[in-house]
């Protein structure tokens, strides 16, 4: 009798044991982890952004080149992860390994060659680069190739702490003439996957004042009225749910290739035209409520496409990888383009417009942050752009602008970003992408 009182006091105390281990280190909610296991499930993460960022092409691919082995790489992830959870970490370990290497071997032989325009080999040479006048504006050809559009983004924050976003644009695709539809578009970050679209399909009149331009267009209840100065912006729209206005001020423009001339950026695809970065303020008005916002604005004069040229769209889908990446802020704004082999930028610093010498993305995470680091003059920039919306069907996002320019921090930066990798991923993905 007293053999089994000692065994059952050793079992109580065994319990105990255990259960005072537990207790422990359960202690402030952390539950004690084999280390082994939460590097392979940091590794996992890890490759798993890196094997977005090669989904969407995040990073240049005529400076680096594809991820072919993206496809096989996700594969060997979910397998991993799989071996992880049933215990067998060594498995899990070197398919990783496997999946890394993949992950970190670029190839360029599928990517098309052919001559670009180089804007930034000399860097001091700024060409024909001049602020948009009013008979620019007015252009519905330039070089030999028809508008394409006019467009006007803006990003901004509101004095109810959210952040806002407007984009209009009058089509022309390049025709050299209005083109169905309209766009006008709002989002915030109130709901970011949610983007209210507002088109048009009936034409607008246009009109000439002394020194602007307009374009007004009326459906029913609706209005939309968007009127180009040299140097400003003026966009307002109407119907029985809100009103908004906005209000933009550029100092420069950034001009394609210097504004000498068309440019073939890819195969049979001769762009040109003009953009402007700039501050700019907003106003929402809705039924039960005002937002006043300050932020930036963008407005685009692209000239594309035509009888003689690519369509703008299929030869971008063809040949990727647009990055074109307006931003601004107090102490910096500008724009980096790169378009299949062509690559240019132009940013305004201290009053003074430069053409930067070298720049490089670097991803951060796929379809929503990178880094671009660039030279300009004796100056350095570090942006970081953090994308918190985006339009998936026009390749558009919308975010936040930050960083620094020779190490002192940037405040109020705003960004947008077109993006449109080779093959296109959004709504029509190439068989080979990988699946989200």
């Amino acid at each position: 009798m007293k053999g089994k009182i000692k065994t059952l006091k050793a079992v109580i105390a065994l319990v105990l044991f255990v259960f005072l281990c537990i207790t422990s280190a359960w202690a402030g909610g952390k539950i004690t982890q084999d280390p082994a296991v939460s590097d392979l499930s940091q590794r996992i993460a890890n490759l798993q952004n890196k094997c977005d960022v090669a989904k969407f092409q995040w990073y240049d691919i005529y400076q680096d080149g594809l991820i072919q082995g993206a496809d096989d790489a996700a594969k060997m992830i979910i397998d991993a992860r799989s071996a992880l959870t049933a215990g067998n970490t060594q498995q899990a370990g070197a398919l990783l390994d496997s999946a890394e290497k993949l992950l970190n071997t670029y190839e360029k032989g599928s990517l098309p060659e052919y001559v670009a325009p180089e804007p930034m080999k000399d860097p001091d040479n700024l060409g024909k680069i001049h602020l948009g006048t009013l008979a620019d504006l007015k252009m519905l050809e330039f070089a030999g190739v028809p508008r394409w559009n006019y467009w006007f983004n803006f990003v901004g924050k509101g004095d109810d702490g959210e952040q806002y976003m407007a984009y209009a644009c009058i089509n022309h695709h390049g025709t050299g003439k209005v083109t169905l539809p309209i766009l006008f578009a709002v989002s915030s970050t109130k709901n970011p996957n949610e983007v209210r679209q507002l088109n048009f399909n009936t034409l607008p009149v246009y009109t000439e004042g002394r020194d602007s331009i307009t374009y007004t267009v009326k459906e029913g209840d609706r209005s939309l009225s968007y009127t180009l100065a040299s140097g400003k912006v003026s966009i307002e729209y109407k119907d029985a749910y809100m009103t908004f206005k906005t209000n933009a001020v550029f100092k420069y423009s950034f001009w394609y290739d210097k504004g000498n001339d068309a440019a073939m950026m890819m195969p049979n695809a001769a762009m040109a035209g003009f953009e402007e970065m700039g501050a700019a303020t907003a106003v929402f008005s809705f039924k039960n409520k005002t937002v006043r916002c300050k932020g930036f604005a963008e407005q685009e004069n692209l000239f594309c496409g035509g009888p003689k040229s690519a369509d703008y769209r299929s030869a971008l889908l063809k040949y990727g990888n647009e990055w074109w990446v307006p931003f601004h802020s107090d102490q910096i704004s500008g724009l980096f383009c790169m378009t299949g082999r062509y690559k240019d930028a132009g940013l305004y610093y201290n009053g003074k417009y430069y053409i930067p010498s070298e720049y490089r993305v670097t991803p951060l995470e796929g379809n929503k942050s990178f880094i671009i680091d660039a030279k300009f003059g004796s100056n350095d920039l570090h942006l970081i752009i953090d994308l918190w919306g985006w339009d998936a069907k026009l390749y558009e996002h919308w975010g936040n602008a930050s960083g620094t320019v020779n190490g002192k921090a940037m405040t109020n930066g705003y960004s947008w970003l077109e993006h449109i990798p080779q093959g296109g991923v959004n709504n029509s993905p190439p068989p080979s992408n990988l699946k989200k």
